[in-house]
């Protein structure tokens, strides 16, 4: 196979992986009907869009960019200055209390449907969790997914010299308490693992047993 560095690959080829990416072989767009996928395509904001992503991706110097670039970097820039400020306790409070509303209301779904449920809206059916991870696995009582946060963590490191907090620092004052204390308002009980790849599982489910 030929290597083809991103930097080679032209507008259409973007559109065309975006037209594979609604193909309803996908398991994101299983999920949406007809209805649903035309109003996706009626949008008048899909060129703007396309545009920027494929601009992020065109983007090597002096690394690759992907499309969480921003959101990933902020949130890095946000935990950077808890940290050393001492306040981190002070900043996942307030990401819980502006967030306790939507899982309050996971909360609910999952009394009528189950614990898989907040499984599904926290990250198969979450257009934050679409926008921060690259791909999410899909299995019962679990999802796992790359860390969004590594790599860049490293690059900031590297090239802008002005982070001073470790990796370790993002999986146990950020990932961890936030999905744990989400979990304790949603009413699961839930296992979380970090590292390259990052799981969170249903308690005694099956894929948390294996």
């Amino acid at each position: 196979m030929t290597d083809i560095s991103r930097r080679s690959f032209t507008k259409k080829s973007v559109l065309l992986s975006c037209l594979a990416a609604l193909a309803p072989a996908t398991p994101a767009m299983a999920m949406f009907d007809k209805v649903q996928k035309d109003a996706f395509l009626a949008r008048d904001d899909l060129a703007d869009a396309l545009k920027s992503m494929y601009m992020t991706y065109d983007a090597t110097y002096p690394y690759d960019h992907k499309f969480n670039e921003s959101l990933v970097k902020d949130q890095l820039r946000n935990l950077e200055f808890s940290i050393t400020k001492g306040i981190n306790d002070k900043q996942i409070d307030h990401y819980i209390m502006t967030n306790e509303p939507i899982l309050k209301r996971i909360k609910e779904l999952v009394e009528k449907e189950g614990s898989e449920k907040a499984l599904v809206e926290l990250f198969d059916d979450d257009p934050c969790s679409y926008q921060l991870f690259e791909n999410i696995t899909v299995a019962e009582g679990k999802r796992s997914f790359p860390c969004p946060y590594k790599s860049n963590l490293e690059h900031c490191k590297k090239w802008l010299k002005t982070f001073t907090i470790e990796w370790s620092d993002v999986c146990n004052k950020w990932c961890i308490p936030i999905w744990k204390r989400s979990a304790d308002i949603i009413g699961i009980e839930i296992e979380v693992k970090t590292g390259e790849t990052c799981s969170v599982c249903l308690k005694n489910s099956e894929e948390n047993k294996s």
